[in-house]
């Protein structure tokens, strides 16, 4: 229930279907009240389709310049409010006389006069994520965050959720690269612990490692990557953040090849 002239928000827990395709969500509501829209159409993807190729040794593009890094919706909180009724007493004695031959009797009776009375209570959540990259275990020759060319990365990404208000915790993270200019490709990040996202284990890895090669033709400097986390889900809307980070490349992994003839 809510005030004459209000409004309120309604939301509802689904299960997404397991293949891509487009959903069509029929709303009604009953008791008199009005819904701003009575349908939905719900376009439902696979995030995972397009995943980098397996990068080989000869691999060139010597015509590379970066690109500036995008931006997608960002919304790392969320407000709203719900309505709920209360019944506020008011009782008043309606008095019923009747004459007995003798004298008047009241036979009145109590009534319950009163009115619902409303209130609402604010709620709020906010999304905090950070992303962070660095050479993969396997890298022999990494130091910190600097590493030669042709060798993988790992990524995290943490997220807090705080407030309280009902909502998802952060269900995807999407990563884009450099080297395919922030388009074309990118890797769909799972969760590995309560609030933890990594890449998912790359089937072209000897070590089956959650990682992402970067291309041995890589230019030397920052290798920055973008990624967007979103799908964090409050009754208002959805929660997603921007997030990047980078690391530096000098040289490549040929610098950690040497040949010589046997003798």
């Amino acid at each position: 229930m809510y005030p004459k002239d209000g409004s309120q928000l309604v939301w509802c827990k689904w299960h997404t279907p397991k293949t891509a395709q487009t959903v069509n969500i029929r709303i009604t509501a009953t008791g008199g009240a009005t819904v701003s829209k009575n349908s939905i159409t719900a376009s439902v993807v696979d995030l995972n389709k397009n995943p980098p190729p397996d990068p080989t040794a000869d691999d060139r593009n010597d015509s590379f310049g970066a690109a500036s890094v995008p931006k997608k919706p960002q919304k790392t909180s969320s407000a709203w409010s719900v309505w709920s009724a209360y019944w506020k007493a008011k009782w008043v004695w309606h008095p019923s006389w009747h004459w007995t031959g003798t004298r008047w009797v009241d036979r009145g009776r109590w009534v319950d006069e009163g009115e619902w009375k409303f209130r609402s209570k604010s709620y709020r959540v906010s999304l905090s994520s950070k992303m962070e990259i660095s050479p993969d275990e396997k890298n022999p020759t990494a130091r910190a965050f600097s590493m030669k060319s042709g060798y993988g990365i790992n990524e995290k990404v943490t997220a807090s959720i705080s407030g309280n208000g009902e909502h998802t915790w952060l269900q995807h993270a999407v990563s884009y690269f450099p080297e395919f200019y922030y388009k074309s490709y990118w890797r769909l990040l799972e969760s590995t612990s309560a609030n933890i996202l990594e890449f998912r284990k790359n089937k072209y890895s000897t070590y089956n490692n959650r990682t992402h090669f970067t291309p041995v033709w890589y230019p030397d400097g920052t290798y920055k990557v973008y990624t967007w986390a979103m799908d964090c889900w409050t009754p208002a809307g959805m929660l997603s953040a921007n997030l990047t980070d980078s690391l530096k490349i000098k040289g490549n992994v040929f610098d950690d090849w040497h040949i010589s003839p046997s003798y």
